[in-house]
């Protein structure tokens, strides 16, 4: 339950904020004992207590020391001493005081403690789980599920204390929100934030809405972002711009400007540039259809955002050693917990090193990954949050193959076509600061800032043209050296209040924004001579020598996005959500002089937009909900482009209509998507065909339609399987320098995936467990169809065939393996058939990406609490 939540009911969780099967970490033998004596307790009917049979063991006597405080306060420290959830509405702890408890009690006798003199009594709701209701009496009222053990005889209250049957108290009506314990190693995700900004149940909002959990991830062991979101229908990465964070393609757009971390653009120009990282990540949500509503300048596709990880109340460390083909080592640790005694003070801290080869040749890559993050309980309603990342990544620029004729070429996906010994650096960091302040019940205020910055030093020798009929391909010769910054200020209001029956959760926001990067360009386009032969590697001239300064450029972008949303609950089964952002962005580029522009030159444009969204679902039935929605998108051409006649191009729009069922069965454990969705994008920029390269026009628009199902969770104890399956028709709808009607490239008309696990549950081969996958894509477009091909500007399509990819994994987990410590070892492996397959390309024949051939990781993970 989120915080959000707060003007319905407070829920007292375990401290790290999640609520586990077996209770907080640092009880989890308690809890277990109390788990096995709830299962017991629910065998032994009152019938036979009657007839003589053994009385319900009480639960074990814990030793308390919680002072006189605020009940509030009390509670959470309750619960943090028993693992116990204590749920109740905000208004009746409000001004409430506790006396404390200390000593060695049983959690009820202590719980009954905390309550006195309160006007406060507790009632069950399920094991180990309690509600706090308005009434005279400290004694919890039978439910459907028993306590794990009724307070002694000694420990209730005298007759009189009860309330009288003949005098009933009247007390008013307490709307609890349903609450589920969930197995923290889900596949699935109850809610999410990504698409209204506040917390709300996924099943309630009217958008497609694919979470990758954790645990997925850590099953696949994937340690890029790129990989894990292969598990999310009609998405993938065809572009990795030669190895760094590339672009994604979602419902057949490509685009960089569509990933975002905890809600702050973490685009590949301005957030990230080397390829992003899963170790401080809890979770990936992607949010399909047009996100400008909320986020400003996105393509239509959708939106990915990252969740990190946040600091923990209970102590907990781990260490994973991870060895894998090609020279693979990455020793990574994820430690925190409290750093003061009253927990008010946390942290988290996630650290890795990665040394590797490659299977393409001559390839070597070095990382660093660290990962601060603290928080601060500065009052009962304010909490801040300081975020830090530091990275370091050195590796070469990967193009990786080239295109002969209408395919890629038949060489081996090893081999390398340039110089791997010229290794680029990147360095970046990040902070992100966030205060949360809850005004009142309803009412919640955030403000959150995120600075990035990098520095790169782009070197390369790299693929410039090939010559199918000679094999040889001509070289080109980049130093690069650019820094790139960017700022944003988020400042949000967050309401939870109801108009008559009618719920609401509100947002109204606005976010400043500055971006800045400035870079040199010095080449050699083949001057020099370089070139490799593409069959034969061994005739080849990587030359150096004087490079020209082709660019020397700095541009700056200042945004503001004033945003609004409300998630409205109309009926308790009819939802509707309604949001809007509007959005200026001002760039300014100046061109330096260089050795082909001897002059300084300065360009600026501002765009406005508007872009709204409107939604609807319905649930006939709690486990269906039919969906469907209406929005629009906004993203500003690439400062620069200009027309003939010198004026600048209207930004692309975008227009997307949605609409389909989700369902969710055993007792929401397993949930499924399915969607169909018609996306148009206009003001597409082409070359203009009357004069030249170096102008455009706006005339393009490129449609995409199709379905998607999304399936995962847990079908029975121990079997998980998340899976998904796209159909995606993108293609040109208006153009006239590329054929009408022909398929964007990237983009298969078929794509799926399938991932499913299995642990044994008990025996002698309890802990082990297998997991096995597939992942295929249909025939792909290369290049987008030209209908003048002999023209400079366009070359030739290609196409990339078709793959399926098997995957599997070998499970061991062993919970105590030593004292307090558990053992998690796996072996997973990757093309399991050794399936030769590319990615995808980037807008050149000479730039095809190649997927790894059979590769196999090995991980061991010490758990220590």
């Amino acid at each position: 339950m989120q915080a959000d939540d707060q003007a319905a009911i407070r829920m007292v969780r375990c401290g790290n904020g999640t609520v586990r099967r077996n209770g907080c970490k640092g009880i989890g033998r308690t809890a277990g004992v109390l788990l096995v004596m709830a299962c017991f307790g629910q065998m032994v009917s009152p019938v036979q207590a009657q007839e003589g049979a053994a009385p319900v063991q009480q639960a074990p006597a814990i030793t308390f020391n919680i002072g006189a405080q605020p009940l509030g306060a009390a509670l959470n420290a309750f619960a943090e001493a028993t693992g116990w959830q204590v749920s109740f509405p905000t208004e009746l702890a409000a001004d409430a005081k506790s006396s404390g408890v200390s000593g060695s009690h049983t959690p009820e006798a202590a719980l009954q403690a905390l309550l006195e003199g309160t006007g406060l009594t507790y009632r069950s709701t399920s094991a180990n789980a309690v509600t706090l209701v308005p009434g005279l009496s400290a004694v919890p009222s039978v439910s459907s599920v028993p306590l794990l053990a009724q307070p002694a005889a000694s420990e209730l209250p005298s007759e009189p204390a009860m309330v009288p049957k003949s005098k009933p108290v009247k007390v008013p009506e307490i709307v609890v929100k349903d609450v589920k314990e969930r197995d923290e190693r889900s596949y699935t995700a109850d809610e999410s934030s990504s698409a209204t900004r506040i917390p709300a149940p996924i099943q309630d909002i009217p958008r497609s809405i694919q979470v990758v959990t954790r645990q997925v991830m850590e099953d696949q062991k994937v340690i890029r972002m790129s990989d894990a979101l292969r598990n999310v229908s009609g998405t993938s990465m065809p572009n990795t711009q030669g190895g760094r964070a590339g672009d994604f393609m979602i419902r057949g757009f490509r685009s960089d400007l569509n990933v975002f971390k905890n809600g702050f653009r973490d685009d590949s120009t301005y957030g990230s540039r080397a390829a992003r990282d899963i170790i401080n990540i809890e979770s990936i949500e992607v949010v399909k259809s047009p996100a400008s509503f909320l986020y400003g300048r996105t393509d239509p596709g959708g939106v990915i955002n990252q969740i990190t990880k946040a600091p923990l109340k209970d102590p907990y460390y781990s260490a994973e050693m991870i060895v894998g083909s090609y020279n693979l080592y990455r020793p990574t640790v994820d430690i925190g917990g409290p750093l003061n005694e009253s927990k008010t003070l946390t942290y988290r801290f996630n650290g890795m090193y990665e040394s590797a080869e490659s299977y393409r040749e001559g390839v070597k890559t070095d990382r660093l990954f660290l990962t601060p993050t603290f928080g601060w309980e500065i009052g009962p309603r304010t909490t801040f949050r300081f975020e830090g990342e530091y990275l370091y990544d050195r590796s070469p620029i990967d193009r990786g193959t080239v295109a002969v004729g209408n395919r890629p070429a038949s060489i081996p996906i090893g081999r390398f076509l340039g110089d791997p010994s010229r290794r680029g650096e990147i360095n970046s960091g990040k902070a992100t600061l966030t205060l949360i302040h809850e005004i009142s019940d309803a009412w919640k205020w955030r403000s959150a800032f995120r600075s990035a910055a990098s520095r790169e030093r782009y070197t390369s020798l790299e693929s410039n043209v090939m010559d199918d009929v000679t094999g040889i391909l001509t070289l080109a010769r980049y130093e690069t050296p650019q820094t790139v910054q960017s700022h944003y200020w988020q400042n949000e209001l967050h309401g939870l209040f109801s108009t008559g029956s009618v719920k609401h959760k509100a947002l109204l926001g606005i976010e400043l924004g500055r971006e800045h990067q400035s870079s040199t360009l010095s080449g050699d386009f083949g001057g020099l001579g370089s070139f490799i032969d593409i069959y034969n590697p061994g005739n080849r001239l990587f030359a150096d020598g004087p490079l020209s300064l082709f660019g020397n450029s700095a541009q700056t972008n200042n945004i503001m996005g004033a945003y609004f949303g409300d998630q409205i609950d109309l009926l308790e089964n009819l939802h509707v959500h309604a949001g809007g952002r509007f959005d200026v962005l001002e760039q300014k580029l100046t061109t330096r002089p260089h050795d082909f522009n001897p002059t300084t030159t300065k360009t600026h444009e501002t765009d406005t937009a508007f872009s709204p969204s409107i939604g609807v679902t319905y649930q006939p039935w709690k486990w269906v909900a039919v969906f469907a929605n209406y929005t629009e998108s906004f993203a500003p051409q690439t400062t620069g482009s200009r027309s003939f006649d010198g004026s600048v191009f209207s930004p692309e729009r975008g227009k997307s209509y949605e609409g389909g069922l989700k369902f969710q069965a055993m007792e929401g454990r397993v949930r499924s998507t399915v969607a169909v969705f018609d996306i148009r994008k206009k003001n597409v920029l082409t070359s203009d065909p009357a004069n030249g390269v170096f102008f455009s026009v706006a005339t393009g628009e490129q449609h995409s339609r199709g379905f998607e199902v999304d399936v995962a969770g847990q079908v029975m104890p121990g079997w998980d399987i998340i899976a998904n399956y796209a159909y995606v028709d993108a293609r040109v709808s208006e153009d006239n320098k590329f054929v009408v009607d022909s398929r964007l490239p990237n983009v298969p008309l078929h794509q799926g995936s399938l991932w499913t696990t299995y642990f044994f549950q008990e025996g002698v081969v309890k802990g082990f467990g297998a997991g096995v996958g597939m992942y295929a894509q249909g025939k792909r477009q290369g290049l987008l169809q030209c209908q003048d091909p002999v023209g400079s500007s366009c070359q030739n399509g290609f196409d990339m065939p078709g793959f399926a990819r098997m995957d599997a994994a070998l499970y061991y987990r062993k919970p105590e393996f030593f004292a307090k410590t558990n053992l998690i070892a796996a072996i997973n492996f990757t093309n399991l058939l050794d399936q030769r397959y590319f990615t995808g390309a980037q807008n050149f024949r000479e730039i095809v990406y190649t997927g790894a051939p059979f590769t196999v990781i090995g991980s061991v993970k010490l758990e220590f609490n």
